[in-house]
């Protein structure tokens, strides 16, 4: 009969427990997985930029105010000398209503007023021998400038009969024909002030932001209609709301002192512009690829830490936006490195390598 050792048992019990704590352990470590491999990514350099060596933008000629005439009272139009790609001088007649009935009202308040005048010297030769009182005086007072404001007003009507041109004007479009009855305020032409033709662009508000400072610049334009010759011009004026789409800003031009424009408003003209010394800007342009954003849609890109290996996000302040290049206005120092595609893979602290060191 054999004999039991407690102590040999337990001893023995405690070197298996032992023995299978390194066999899990070593299944953990056979089940944790290698360290991934580091992202390869094509990095991009950022630098300062010239703000443009020079811009090239199509634009239309156009004539410095174009209006659209129309009577302010009604009645059938009977004279209409205007033609259409013809120019009147200033104070010339351009259209006429029918006066008959607007000069009988004249002649009407003509004759009212002269009653109420008679009206008023009886009144007061009346008063002064104590015959009426002052209250009669001062009715027929009333009713004497009550019959000449009468007259003004007819007067004024007749006078809106006839339209004059405001300036020199080239006849644009005739909106009405000839013996067309009208009511007020209908529009019957399209006139155009060519005193002094304008081009006008529309320019980015990047490059807005010069332009509207104080450094110079040089502008020429070629017409579409002389192909190759160029005329110089001089700023005139700028629209300081943008468009609301296009966010662009419309800046108007004439040409320069001594140079003639021979061009019908609505030519196609070619503007180009360049600094007359070399701008260099805070704005750095990046590609298109390498813009990232934030869950909130803020943008933002992710700068490459050559130590560390690894790449972060950082916000952007986005100026103008192409096809392939965005111009990034703050959030970037010239000489950082940033991730210029695949962005939308990348992690806070990922390790990447940079595409020329990938092989």
């Amino acid at each position: 009969m054999n004999e039991v050792h407690p102590q040999g048992e337990v001893a023995t019990h405690s070197g298996r427990v032992a023995g299978m704590r390194d066999v899990l352990a070593g299944c953990r470590d056979a089940e944790e997985p290698p360290e991934p491999p580091a992202q390869v990514v094509k990095l991009f350099e950022t630098g300062q930029q010239q703000a443009f060596s020079g811009r090239r933008f199509v634009g239309r000629v156009d004539a410095v105010s174009t209006v659209n005439l129309a009577f302010q009272v009604g009645g059938r139009l009977t004279t209409f000398p205007a033609v259409q790609g013809t120019t009147l001088a200033k104070g010339e007649l351009i259209a006429q209503l029918d006066q008959t009935d607007y000069a009988l009202q004249v002649r009407a308040a003509e004759a009212e007023l002269s009653q109420a005048r008679q009206h008023l010297q009886r009144q007061e030769n009346l008063y002064r021998h104590n015959a009426v009182s002052a209250s009669v005086l001062e009715a027929a007072r009333t009713d004497a400038e009550l019959a000449a404001t009468q007259l003004e007003s007819a007067r004024q009507e007749l006078a809106y009969t006839s339209l004059y041109a405001p300036f020199d004007a080239l006849i644009a479009r005739r909106l009405v024909e000839n013996h067309t009855t009208l009511p007020p305020n209908a529009e019957v032409v399209r006139i155009q002030d060519i005193s002094e033709l304008r081009i006008r662009i529309n320019v980015p508000e990047a490059l807005m932001q010069h332009l509207d400072g104080e450094h110079g610049f040089n502008a020429e334009a070629e017409i579409a209609t002389l192909p190759g010759e160029r005329i110089a011009l001089e700023y005139r004026e700028h629209i300081t709301e943008p468009d609301e789409v296009a966010q662009t800003y419309q800046v108007e031009f004439a040409p320069a002192q001594g140079e003639h424009l021979v061009a019908l408003p609505g030519t196609t003209a070619s503007v180009f512009i360049e600094p007359a010394e070399r701008l260099v800007s805070g704005v750095m342009m990046i590609p298109a690829s390498a813009l990232d954003t934030t869950e909130s849609g803020d943008f933002r890109v992710w700068v490459y830490d050559p130590d560390e290996g690894t790449v972060s996000p950082r916000e952007v302040t986005v100026g103008e936006l192409s096809d392939d290049a965005v111009m990034l206005v703050a959030g970037v120092q010239p000489g950082e490195s940033i991730a210029a595609a695949g962005v939308h893979l990348l992690r806070d602290g990922m390790r990447v390598k940079p595409l020329d060191n990938a092989l």
